[in-house]
């Protein structure tokens, strides 16, 4: 009897190592894909090039990169941009969905994938304009996607990196990073704002409470408005960390 019961065990823990094993390898092959479909989409569409060039005694400052939107929208209309932080992972096609859903678990190409996508916020405006425009991406155990961002809780982080980039098919934005903090999943932000007003009370508050200090003077009665990167964080249940950045059109 002794036995039988060890064997039962034994099979049972054999097939829990097995189903383990498998989900392992199924999750490891989502990274892998989604890695190699980022990668291959960077090289297809992006080149790196100089943030300045010379024009007589006078520089013009521009982006560190160049778009090839006119191809990238014809794999998918659905992009609305491209996210770029220079020495970093993030460096993505940005889309913008009819809602928050899809996006979150495919890729660029609309293949299933966990990792899914950086996607603006389907009730955004997609010309950056409103008060409040916010970039959702997935906190990855890889390290991918919008991971990096949770590293603002240190102010060693933001000191190497105090500026990303973000480029749209009509315009490019330097984005001035201003404030970062970990938040509840119902942060006001999340709202969109109804009125510039209501969005300078919150940026106001968003600078006390930043988890940096910006080498950037923000006066927010004079933003006209900010684009936001929200990611998952673990300090609590359901907490989110949310970078604030003022855009600067470029170019």
């Amino acid at each position: 009897m002794k036995k039988i019961i060890y064997y039962l065990l034994l099979i049972i823990f054999a097939g829990i190592l097995g189903y383990s094993g498998f989900r392992l390898a199924g999750i490891f092959s989502g990274y892998y894909k989604g890695r190699s479909q980022y990668k291959k989409t960077s090289e297809q569409y992006m080149t790196l090039k100089e943030t300045k060039e010379d024009e007589g005694e006078k520089e013009i400052e521009t982006a560190p990169i160049e778009i090839d939107f006119d191809s990238l929208l014809k794999e998918n209309s659905d992009v609305a941009g491209w996210i770029y932080c220079p020495d970093t992972i993030v460096n993505y096609p940005v889309m913008h969905g009819t809602d928050n859903e899809f996006y979150l678990h495919h890729l660029v190409n609309k293949e299933y994938n966990f990792a899914g996508c950086i996607f603006e916020d389907g009730y955004n405006r997609r010309d950056q304009k409103d008060p409040a425009t916010i970039l959702y991406g997935h906190n990855m155990y890889d390290g991918s996607m919008f991971t990096m961002i949770h590293d603002y809780t240190k102010q060693d982080f933001y000191d190497k990196h105090p500026t990303m980039w973000y480029l749209t098919p009509k315009q490019n934005y330097r984005l001035n990073l201003v404030a970062g903090f970990v938040a509840q999943e119902d942060d006001p932000v999340y709202s969109l704002f109804t009125s510039r007003l209501d969005m300078r009370k919150y940026l106001k508050e968003a600078l006390a409470k930043s988890t940096f200090k910006s080498e950037v003077e923000c006066d927010p009665s004079q933003v006209d408005r900010i684009i936001v990167l929200s990611t998952c964080a673990y300090e609590f249940k359901n907490a989110r960390y949310i970078l604030i950045t003022v855009p600067v059109p470029i170019g």
